[in-house]
């Protein structure tokens, strides 16, 4: 067996006993403790790219070679449009056919993420009627926003992976494209909502696909974490719209790509891609979080710059796959709780 495998077995076999340490309810949701973290993360793969192309067309040998593998995001206009959701899904679609769903919204503070539950018909409901503020700037929204974010809908409600086809499947790793659904992470928010700057807790690539209305996202490279304020694992507290110069002088030394993500869009972003997101409408989407060989190891390189035990064990997961060619039967019944975890 090769040292690497065994290195990930081990992981495996240890933190699956201690998965359960170090967590709280918040209603019936479980919610990982964080702890404070100040120190700047190691070094990640960074092309210390300062822009974000876009293209209309993108073969699989380009992405995988241009941006995936190279670690430069890429945003492929139209990309998606062709899909039968992005005529159909709305609030109102949702209401209808998976109204009874119960799904955690998040409400994300400055310094906390607080979590309730809604059916989604209550929730769809909320976002019809909820309205921008009367002088039509919705960057004077409020951040703390009842919002559907980072849900396992498609693996709840497998017929609505039937209205993304032709699905883009081969920019995944292997192990990600026979039941890609399963990985993706379903959002839903009216305009305003807002996710403060962060990156995605796994280290993982992202495949980010707008299907309803549009979002701003200001994203940085892995590089320029230093700058912007660390809290926690993958928080941070620079505010890229209205950033506090006093608090933070070395933003001002950052450059921020502003983009807009319209319906039908698919956005690409590396592993430890710094992220803000506003919905600048209605806004419904999801996004897969995926690992390659390389990643994973990347990844699981960061294990004592503070990343929280469960985030360690799900990349150890990942890698069985990625790395060990593991079956899925295996591997997702344990990676799945990851798709509900909350950071």
């Amino acid at each position: 067996m090769p040292a690497h495998f065994r290195f990930i077995m081990t992981i495996v076999t240890v933190f699956h006993v201690r998965l359960a340490k170090d967590i709280k309810m918040v209603g019936d949701i479980v919610v990982p403790t964080q702890t404070r973290n100040n120190r700047p993360l190691s070094t990640l793969k960074d092309s210390g790219w300062t822009f974000v192309p876009n293209v209309t067309e993108l073969s699989v040998r380009e992405f995988t070679a241009t941006y995936r593998d190279s670690m430069r995001p890429v945003l492929l206009r139209g990309g998606c449009s062709a899909w039968t959701a992005c005529q159909l899904w709305s609030p109102q679609y949702f209401e209808k056919v998976a109204g009874s769903v119960t799904v955690p919204v998040k409400t994300l503070s400055d310094s906390e993420i607080n979590v309730s539950s809604w059916k989604l018909s209550e929730y769809a409901r909320f976002v019809k009627e909820s309205q921008p503020c009367e002088d039509g700037d919705s960057t004077s929204i409020p951040t703390a926003t009842p919002y559907c974010h980072d849900i396992p809908l498609l693996g709840l409600i497998e017929s609505l992976a039937e209205d993304c086809q032709p699905f883009p499947a081969d920019f995944l790793s292997p192990s990600y494209r026979r039941h890609w659904w399963r990985y993706s992470q379903f959002f839903m928010g009216p305009e305003g909502a807002v996710t403060p700057l962060h990156f995605d807790t796994l280290l993982s690539h992202n495949l980010f696909f707008q299907i309803f209305g549009a979002k701003q996202f200001t994203i940085l490279p892995p590089s320029q974490i230093i700058h912007c304020g660390r809290r926690g694992w993958r928080w941070f507290d620079v505010d890229p719209e209205q950033p506090d110069y006093v608090r933070f002088p070395e933003y001002k030394g950052t450059t921020p790509a502003v983009i807009t993500v319209n319906a039908g869009d698919i956005l690409y972003m590396p592993p430890g891609t710094l992220h803000h997101v506003r919905s600048l409408s209605t806004s419904i989407s999801f996004a897969i979080d995926f690992h390659t060989k390389q990643s994973v190891l990347d990844a699981l390189s960061q294990s004592n710059e503070g990343m929280p035990d469960e985030v360690i064990y799900y990349n150890a997961i990942a890698a069985l796959s990625a790395i060990g060619g593991i079956s899925e039967s295996i591997t997702f019944p344990l990676y799945s709780p990851y798709l509900s975890y909350i950071s």
